[in-house]
């Protein structure tokens, strides 16, 4: 029976590549097959209701509008007539209407850049303490002309400071975000039918779900160069984000990662300027993603410096930072697992914690033999480390799973069922109702003593896998600040003829072997401890048109009943509380994470002056980096306060568990 859906679902796929033309670019008459092949794979949706159609049309107009500074509220009331009938519009061939929010977008972005222009030429107070509100879901559009010009007046000395924290003289930055515009209008104008074609069919993509997306010929080429574009260079995630471009999260083992604790990138910071080693920075707000990023990008052992706009967090002022990185050829090794003993002694005894840390479930996909025990994969590195752990007489063992993004889904399953004797380890939903189970195949448990996870916001896809599986075998402690990052959904990649460019499609859904969702919600912490990543307002649940959190039928599985007993959470829970509730570092971590919420939660910031950052001070900089590439720990207990108490949790949990 799934034989025969499958042979039928690829036919219905050939019969709709076969409708699109191979022609050198998006037409009109192309739009219609893919959004069919798009509802025809598609884990949920498979019919262009209402409400997809209402979805789009938000969509479209956010994408040409993300900060809400061109069109008028007049302008959104007579789209917003139009919200049901995009699907009649897109059945009919008929893309008049599309192509009339393009053409009052140009009107109004050519209305607005005479504006722009007399906003440059004025003075401003750069001592008034204005401010802007940067989250554009806290705004609503401009009534009046009077009210998009303040709105853009905020805008203007927002980047005109920006160009002065380099220290330019005034005239020069006038004459820098001159031409900016300049350069914006262009863009603008060069915005025809084909572009706004594929902008549309994205807005339709992305009403599915924030992961299916439309490539154009130019992306695709960009995705075949590397498997993430945005993560060459320095190791950094980046997302568009309402003129910003800003940080999602950062790579393990990237350059940005190596950075001292007080100059790292951080979830949420703003990128507004990028400088080539000690050319002029180029102010890069309101610029595509793609054009920062190939500013980023460059050949290894050069400096980019990035200026960053960085939300409060325990003062009252926006923090404008200079941020030296100097560019690497980001390599496997760097990921690897690696591992390190970590020794406690209490009470006359000395218990050793076996310590590993996981950036990402990895494997070289080259390989010729991926089976092979001496391939490059992440579940081979760790029978070498566990070995090795094994080898020193270790007691238990903490895997750090913070930041790792996911990776292979396999890895997950291999890694888990070195914890775990044979049984299911993840469920995938890859129809309405087929559900394939991924079981560990290989008898026996690898590692048996007592094990802690450790995860945060950045923890997802095959990390949250992982994570789920230990948790609902009861095989082990999960501790974190917050729940993983909830990204539950797998996604297929498919090159459309004719150099039309490709498509990614979420076609199945993750859960666990206890028929949980990892999507949304992700996977909750046994034990919380506070960390300052908990603060970052990120996640599954942050994106526009997530899909939903299920629950279908639970796996056979057979929980373990020596590892975790129906009290030692809970006594595990109040030896750490007492700790972190006496200790004074923890209350002013604690007091830190509650102003950032707070601050974060005001949505404004302060436009007023920032102090020049001088030219020793970056020399300064500079140093620290270097010495902290040179001093790089694995464990590193004076910067890392979370990890500290998780290994005073995991002491109380192996003595509990050798009490028993």
């Amino acid at each position: 029976m799934r034989h025969k859906k499958f042979i039928t679902f690829v036919t219905i796929t050939l019969l709709l590549f076969g409708c699109i033309k191979k022609t050198n670019g998006l037409k009109q008459e192309d739009i219609e097959p893919l959004t069919a092949i798009f509802l025809s794979r598609h884990i949920i949706y498979n019919e262009f209701t209402d409400e997809i159609s209402e979805r789009t049309l938000i969509n479209l107009v956010n994408y040409l509008d993300p900060a809400k500074n061109y069109f008028y509220k007049s302008d959104i009331d007579s789209f917003m007539k139009h919200k049901l009938n995009i699907d009649d519009y897109v059945n009919n061939n008929d893309y008049s209407f599309i192509f009339q929010v393009q053409q009052t977008y140009k009107k109004r972005f050519n209305e607005n850049l005479i504006a722009i222009n007399e906003l440059i030429n004025s003075n401003f107070d750069f001592n008034k303490d204005d401010s802007i509100i940067i989250d554009s879901e806290k705004i609503d559009y401009s009534n009046t002309k009077e009210e998009l010009r303040e709105r853009w007046r905020k805008n203007i000395k927002l980047q005109l400071l920006n160009q002065l924290s380099s220290d330019k003289d005034v005239s020069v930055a006038k004459e820098k975000l001159k031409k900016k515009y300049q350069l914006l209008q262009k863009r603008v104008d060069e915005i025809n039918n084909e572009k706004t074609l594929a902008l549309f069919i994205n807005a339709f993509t992305t009403a599915l779900d924030p992961h299916s997306n439309y490539l154009t010929q130019r992306e695709h080429e960009d995705f075949q160069i590397s498997t993430n574009l945005k993560l060459e260079g320095i190791g950094v995630l980046l997302r568009e984000d309402s003129g910003f471009i800003t940080v999602e999260s950062i790579m393990p083992g990237g350059p940005a990662s190596k950075l001292p604790k007080e100059l790292q990138l951080k979830p949420d910071d703003k990128i507004v300027a990028v400088a080539q080693a000690n050319d002029e920075p180029v102010d890069v707000i309101d610029m595509a993603l793609r054009d920062v990023v190939n500013l980023i990008r460059g050949k290894k052992n050069t400096v980019v410096k990035l200026t960053i706009l960085r939300q409060p967090s325990d003062n009252n002022k926006q923090q404008m930072l200079i941020i030296p990185i100097l560019r690497e050829e980001i390599k496997l090794e760097d990921k690897a697992a690696k591992s390190e003993v970590y020794p406690i002694k209490k009470d006359k005894s000395e218990i050793k914690i076996g310590y590993i840390q996981l950036p990402s479930f990895y494997m070289d996909f080259d390989a010729v033999n991926i089976n092979d025990p001496n391939a490059k994969k992440s579940s081979n590195d760790m029978k070498v480390q566990i070995n090795k752990l094994k080898s020193q007489g270790i007691n238990g063992m903490v895997i750090d799973l913070r930041g790792n993004p996911g990776g292979a889904l396999n890895e997950a399953v291999n890694i888990a069922g070195m914890f775990i004797d044979e049984g299911p380890v993840v469920q995938i939903l890859v129809g309405k109702d087929n559900v394939d189970v991924m079981d560990d195949k290989d008898p026996g448990v690898y590692y048996d003593g007592p094990i802690v996870i450790l995860i945060d916001k950045f923890s997802a896809s095959a990390s949250e896998i992982f994570a789920g599986a230990i948790k609902d075998y009861k095989r082990g402690l999960v501790i974190g600040p917050s729940a993983t990052f909830g990204k539950g959904s797998v996604q297929t990649y498919n090159v459309l003829p004719g150099k039309n460019g490709a498509m990614k499609i979420t076609t199945a859904l993750f859960y666990q072997p206890g028929g949980s969702s990892n999507q949304l919600n992700g996977i909750e912490p046994d034990i919380v401890i506070p960390d300052i990543s908990a603060a970052w307002d990120i996640g599954e649940n942050k994106m526009r048109y997530a899909l939903k959190w299920e629950k279908i039928t639970k796996a056979e599985y057979t929980i373990y009943n020596k590892y975790l007993h129906s009290n030692t959470i809970s006594s595990l829970k109040n030896l750490s509380s007492k700790r972190i509730e006496s200790s004074k570092e923890f209350a002013e971590l604690i007091k830190k994470i509650n102003n950032h919420i707070a601050k974060r939660k005001e949505n404004a910031i302060s436009l007023k002056e920032q102090a020049k950052i001088e030219n020793q001070e970056l020399k300064e900089i500079e140093k620290k980096e270097k010495q902290s590439r040179a001093e790089s720990k694995l464990i590193n207990m004076e910067n890392d306060l979370f990890l500290k108490e998780a290994f005073n949790v995991t002491y109380d949990y192996i003595k509990m568990i050798n009490a028993k």
